[in-house]
């Protein structure tokens, strides 16, 4: 009776765990898509009629060898097509700064990468909420946060004294351009997208999609799937405040499983980063992008979770008339 009991009790455990990550990933998808890719993966898992050690080991194991073995080729590849393009412009030596949270695993791996090259990975925590940037999208974001949220970019080495590489998972640029026109008007500014919907700003896919024939929209859909791929442990942030130290992020710890098997996923990134070494072809970049679409599709037709999202989250409204807008001399 008390087996019957304990197994009825995570159950309950499971499936609430699930609901809070539901809650989490309906900010970054929409309901419908995050409940579509939580129930999928639930059935990947076996159901929600198992421990909860047994559902949580699981979702690690899978995270794992996802983040290895499916995205990680790409993400060692991402680091080195970044590095090219500091050498391309001299920059040799000093901080790159990537965009928590989606940039997450792209940093993982820069972090073993580019040990004792002269590059330094530095996270930084910039989104349209911190800086006040609206959209449909970002309901959350406070225009009082703009200039809070710019002074703590400055605190954190985003201001105008040097070039200032800037690594991001994508898309439109709504942050780049903020920050351009603000504290880094005489700055170069480089940012180099995982991928990109603005032309003026590289994309690594978009780049490899020359030579895939990939449709544009399967790009889009690679870009989302990292985040719910590689979930967090901090919430969305949305808030900067000075506490007497000066401005930081405010940071709400995340849901269990999104703790959990984020780490899972991140491992898996940063074993793919040790077992290759940077040592990646062309050939082998173009057959993970290929074999992600591949998934995708798989997942649209099926049903079934592979680790990939089926469709994309809404395209922003306005990003047509936000690149219409963008000034042609804005980025070097």
């Amino acid at each position: 009776m008390k087996e019957i009991q304990e197994a009825h009790t995570d159950v309950g455990k499971n499936s609430s765990e699930i609901g809070k990550l539901h809650s989490i990933f309906s900010k970054e998808l929409t309901p419908e898509l995050s409940e579509q890719y939580l129930t999928s993966l639930t059935e990947k898992l076996g159901g929600v009629e198992q421990s909860w050690e047994t559902f949580v080991g699981k979702g690690e194991a899978l995270h794992q060898y996802i983040g290895e073995n499916i995205y990680g080729p790409l993400v060692v590849g991402y680091c080195n097509w970044v590095k090219h393009q500091c050498d391309d412009i001299g920059h040799t030596d000093g901080n790159v700064y990537f965009a928590l949270r989606d940039a997450a695993p792209l940093l993982a791996a820069a972090d073993i990468l580019w040990q004792g090259n002269g590059l330094k990975p530095v996270g930084i925590f910039a989104n349209r909420p911190i800086l006040g940037i609206e959209d449909e999208f970002t309901p959350d974001a406070e225009s009082e946060n703009y200039q809070m949220g710019l002074k703590y970019l400055e605190k954190h080495g985003v201001h105008k004294n040097g070039d200032i590489i800037w690594v991001d998972s994508g898309a439109w640029g709504t942050v780049v351009k903020l920050m351009k026109e603000t504290v880094l008007k005489d700055t170069n500014l480089y940012p180099f997208f995982w991928y990109s919907h603005n032309p003026h700003i590289p994309g690594y896919l978009n780049e490899l999609q020359t030579q895939t024939g990939i449709p544009e929209k399967t790009l889009e859909i690679l870009n989302d799937s990292l985040e719910c791929m590689f979930p967090q442990p901090w919430q969305r942030p949305t808030t900067v405040m000075d506490n007497g130290n000066g401005p930081e992020v405010i940071l709400k710890p995340s849901t269990i499983l999104s703790i959990q098997w984020g780490n899972a996923a991140i491992d898996g990134v940063t074993k793919a980063a040790h077992r290759l070494n940077g040592s990646v072809t062309q050939d082998s970049e173009i057959m993970h992008l290929k074999l992600l679409a591949e998934l995708s599709e798989q997942s649209q037709k099926t049903g079934e979770w592979t680790g990939v999202l089926p469709v994309n989250t809404p395209t922003w409204s306005k990003g047509s008339e936000f690149l219409a807008s963008w000034p042609a001399e804005l980025l070097p």
